[in-house]
């Protein structure tokens, strides 16, 4: 019988990462349910900046779990373009699709996954902030706000400034992206931006910004928004020469609109390193812990994709008795997730080495058609691939 306060697994993060693991461990392995605690440390529908683009991928693995994400309030974008300085080229995930992507509100979004892990007999305890994690040879111990807390294994799915990673990486080099966000109302009319369309802008780069700007078309509470803002993957630190609040301040102008009549928010986004850390004994880490795409700063899909290695590395785990997680960082590497997202993390590097705006508009103008190809081919659609090479 589980003991007060003492679980086999504790999973730290209610977000798609942690969730996905709980999901995918109730395919799998269902008697680990009653055994399984999920900390959150706000509660649903809890705050949550992000562009909030779901591509396909994040989509074939919902499916796979059994979820629409249809019944979660979306907006289904028309074209994604890629700019440089409004102009450029425009595409769909899929050639076939009759949309490009699909856009969520994360609060939104999180609630309804969370909601379907409690329908599914997981316990999501919130509001209850892990302070402290302590790894032994025997367990983890996790110290809260609510009190102490212990399990045989730990998930850290608590995002980009993970405490459970904290408390197996001791020191390590800056993976981190830089991203400011603002939502504001429907397009004004002197915007040269499409309604139902989203946009990336790669104008930011010549600033020594290593990303993009950007504008999603989105649904908040049933109603049309925009998220907008500016990402830097910082993944050449120290280049910038314009803080990001003057450069987004520059694309709003450029759209009618004044930044400063606007909450501007930030938040810092871990990209994938596949020399990175991944697990240690006792603990997985998944999601925004481990790292997100490097080019975009895009996690939905990687998050959801984590929770399935996650949940197979803990079912194998309390099968053989052995918590030393080994061969999951492996396992990430190897499969066509691992293959997309350090592949994204190079072209990342390239991409963003290159100051010169001739480049960037020959690139986005002209080679719109090559660009659609490696996308297709190489970044995206991994989770179809992988379901391919399982079969």
């Amino acid at each position: 019988m589980q003991s007060a306060n003492h679980y086999d697994l504790i999973i730290v993060g209610a977000g798609p990462a942690g969730i996905s693991t709980a999901l995918h461990l109730a395919q799998i392995a269902p008697h680990l349910i009653s055994r399984t605690l999920i900390l959150e440390k706000a509660r649903h529908p809890r705050p949550k900046l992000c562009a909030g683009g779901v591509l396909p991928d994040a989509e074939v693995i919902l499916r796979r779990l059994g979820l629409d994400i249809t019944e979660a309030a979306h907006t289904d974008v028309d074209w994604v373009h890629f700019d440089f300085n409004g102009q450029g080229m425009q595409m769909r995930a899929e050639k076939t699709g009759t949309f490009a992507l699909r856009t969520v509100r994360r609060h939104e979004f999180d609630a309804w996954l969370a909601a379907k892990a409690r329908q599914r007999g997981f316990l999501i305890q919130e509001n209850t902030v892990v302070k402290r994690v302590t790894v032994s040879g025997s367990g983890v111990r996790l110290e809260t706000d609510k009190g102490e807390y212990r399990a045989k294994v730990v998930v850290g799915a608590d995002g980009s400034n993970s405490i459970v990673r904290q408390a197996i990486v001791t020191h390590e080099d800056l993976h981190v992206a830089r991203v400011l966000e603002v939502v504001t109302g429907p397009l004004p009319k002197k915007s040269p931006h499409k309604e139902m369309d989203s946009y990336f802008d790669f104008v930011v780069i010549p600033q020594g910004i290593a990303g993009y700007a950007w504008d999603f078309a989105a649904v908040e509470k049933g109603k049309p928004v925009r998220v907008r803002g500016v990402y830097d993957s910082n993944i050449h630190s120290g280049k910038s020469k314009v803080p990001l609040r003057e450069a987004l301040a520059g694309e709003f102008r450029r759209h009618g609109l004044d930044l400063e009549d606007y909450k501007l928010e930030g938040f810092p986004i871990r990209w994938f390193d596949a020399k990175g850390t991944f697990a240690a004994p006792r603990v997985l880490l998944a999601g925004d812990a481990i790292g997100a795409d490097a080019i975009f700063g895009e996690g939905i899909s990687a998050a959801l994709g984590y929770g399935g290695f996650t949940a197979r590395a803990i079912q194998d785990a309390f099968a053989r008795k052995d918590f030393s997680f080994g061969g999951y960082k492996r396992s990430i590497l190897r499969s066509e997730m691992g293959k997309a997202l350090s592949l994204r993390t190079w072209i990342a590097r390239v991409l963003y080495a290159i100051p010169w705006p001739a480049f960037h508009a020959f690139l986005w103008r002209r080679m719109g058609w090559f660009i659609e190809w490696f996308v297709r081919a190489f970044v995206i659609g991994w989770a179809q691939r992988q379901e391919k090479h399982n079969a």
